[in-house]
């Protein structure tokens, strides 16, 4: 029975993704989802119970397709150099392809706080990338958030046409971060 749940809820999160690629983040509705799956419109509520526990559903989704993606381009380079640079550039590249999943992952309804299975997908993304994120060691974490903070502003500002308002590159300023 719980692979039945399993499997129906794994269909309701993939129209949701569907959903959000194809019209964006305000087209991604419970009963949208429900109709879309080809279930019906209460189904969605057996498994989710709003549409906020919908999104980080689809969140953490969005994040083990943004982690795979980065992974995949840092753990294909082997200096420390290389690698800094495939973590931001693949980040970024993410975002700027995938803007509606990245807006969904950043949106203010999902304090990591309240949703732990994302500050767990997280973590899991900085482990895979070789950044420590024991709870224990406060300048580990700072660590990570400062490597978050820095990418996740340089997604930002190449997302809304900023870098390119000012004739930058995301690769311009990677080989500046890289650099110091």
């Amino acid at each position: 029975m719980n692979d039945v749940v399993d499997d129906t809820r794994t269909r309701l999160v993939e129209s949701a993704l569907s959903l959000l690629r194809e019209e964006g983040l305000d087209a991604v509705t419970l009963r949208a989802v429900g109709d879309l799956t080809g279930l019906s419109r209460m189904a969605p509520y057996r498994h989710f119970t709003d549409k906020t526990a919908l999104l980080a559903a689809l969140a953490v989704r969005v994040i083990a397709d943004l982690s795979a993606h980065v992974a995949e381009a840092v753990l294909k380079q082997t200096g420390r150099h290389d690698r800094l640079r495939a973590f931001y550039a693949s980040y970024v590249e993410y975002a700027v392809g995938h803007r509606e999943e990245y807006r969904l992952v950043f949106a203010p309804e999902f304090f990591i706080g309240d949703h732990p299975e994302l500050e767990r997908a997280v973590d899991e993304v900085m482990t895979a990338l070789g950044v420590e994120v024991a709870a224990d060691q406060s300048a580990s974490k700072a660590a990570t958030m400062a490597l978050l903070c820095t990418a996740h502003g340089l997604a930002e500002l190449a997302t809304t046409g900023h870098l390119t308002h000012k004739g930058l590159s995301h690769q311009d300023v990677i080989d500046v971060l890289v650099a110091s």
